[in-house]
C-alpha cells in the first residue's frame, strides 16, 4: 500500500512539472505559431499594398485570421502579452514561424521561376525582342509574389530607391505595434517585466553619444 502511495505521488509530480498551465482565455500553446504565423502573412499583404489601402483593410485581414482560429482582438492581446513575458516560449514560436514563412518563401519563388523556365523554352524559337519582354514580364510577376510573400516592403528606401529588405524581427515588431503592444517588444527582449514609470523621479540625461540618423523610418499602419 505505501508503494502504491509512493508511485502515486511520482506521478503527480511528474504532470505537474510537465509544463506551465496556460491561463483561460489565452490562445493554446499549441496554436500560438499557427496564428502568428498567419498574422505576419496578413501583415505582409498589407505592407504590399499603399499606406491608405493598408489603413482600409488592416482590420478585414486581421478579423480573417481571428475567425479562422476563433478567436478575437482581446484575447490575441492577451496571448501576445503572456508568452512575451516568457521569451522561451516565444524564441520557441518564432524559430518554427520563420522555418514556414522561408519555405512558402522558397516553394513560390520556385512555382514562378519554374514556369517561367517552360515559357522561355517555349519561345525560345522566337525573336530575342519577344523574350526579352516575356522575361521582364515573368520578372515583375516573381518580384510581386516575393513582395507578397514578405520578401520586401513595397516601399524605396532614400537612397538607392529599392525595396528594403524584411527581417522577421521587424515583421514582429511592426504586427505587435500595429495592435497596440509596443511596450510588449521591449518586454520579451529583456526577458522581464517592464518596471512602472515613477513620475516624481527625474528621467536620466541621454547619453552623449550621437546616434546614427535612420534613413528610412518605418511608418506604422494607423
Amino acid at each position: 500500500m505505501q508503494r502504491a502511495v509512493i508511485v502515486w505521488v511520482v506521478l503527480i509530480f511528474c504532470v505537474s512539472c510537465g509544463g506551465e498551465k496556460i491561463p483561460k482565455g489565452v490562445i493554446p500553446l499549441k496554436q500560438m505559431p499557427a496564428v502568428l504565423t498567419d498574422m505576419h502573412l496578413a501583415d505582409g499583404q498589407l505592407a504590399s499594398l499603399p499606406i491608405d489601402s493598408a489603413r482600409m483593410r488592416r482590420d478585414a485581414y486581421y478579423n480573417a485570421v481571428f475567425q479562422r482560429y476563433g478567436i478575437d482582438s482581446t484575447t490575441f492581446r492577451r496571448s501576445v502579452e503572456f508568452y512575451s513575458s516568457r521569451p522561451y516560449l516565444m524564441n520557441e514560436f518564432y524559430g518554427d514561424i520563420e522555418k514556414k514563412l522561408e519555405a512558402l518563401n522558397l516553394a513560390e519563388q520556385q512555382r514562378v521561376q519554374k514556369k517561367y523556365e517552360v515559357q522561355r523554352r517555349m519561345d525560345s524559337i522566337r525573336n530575342a525582342r519577344v523574350t526579352d519582354s516575356l522575361r521582364h514580364i515573368a520578372q515583375d510577376s516573381l518580384d510581386f509574389k516575393r513582395k507578397r510573400y514578405l520578401l520586401f516592403l513595397n516601399a524605396p528606401d532614400s537612397l538607392y530607391g529599392k525595396p528594403d529588405p524584411v527581417t522577421y524581427k521587424l515583421l514582429r515588431e511592426r504586427m505587435l505595434e500595429s495592435v497596440g503592444l509596443k511596450r510588449v517588444i521591449a518586454n520579451s527582449e529583456q526577458g522581464h517585466p517592464m518596471p512602472p514609470r515613477n513620475p516624481s523621479v527625474a528621467p536620466k540625461p541621454s547619453s552623449t553619444v550621437p546616434q546614427k540618423p535612420r534613413l528610412r523610418p518605418f511608418e506604422k499602419i494607423k
